[in-house]
């Protein structure tokens, strides 16, 4: 059985009410719900790697990112909407209860 569910109130700024009446009437308590369940597996996420005594912080974030930036501007756009293609893949698969991962290809 699952459990009742329960009614929220909330206030919300024009951005983001423009983003849940374009999901409709029906369809804003899942877009909401999918969101906070994203953030609570970010969360997740960082409470575990802290636990392995890995500290993220902004600027490795910010180090990361603009690593990342240079790899892809050495990428021909076939390759990186090849390995876009692949992740969003492995995305849906996640979000569709699945258990695919992406495979990494011999460079």
């Amino acid at each position: 059985m699952t459990e009742p569910q329960r009614r929220f109130t909330i206030s919300v700024p024009p951005d983001v009410s423009q983003i849940l009446e374009s999901q409709g009437n029906r369809m804003a308590s899942a877009y909401v719900t999918e969101s906070v369940r994203r953030r609570r597996r970010v969360e997740e996420h960082k409470e575990m790697l802290l636990a392995a005594g890995i500290h993220v912080t902004e600027q490795g974030v910010a180090e990361a990112r603009a690593r990342r930036l240079g790899v892809e501007a050495e990428w021909t756009p076939q390759r990186f909407e090849a390995e876009r293609a692949k992740i969003r893949a492995a995305m849906e698969a996640e979000m569709n209860g699945g258990d695919a991962a992406p495979h990494a290809d011999a460079a």
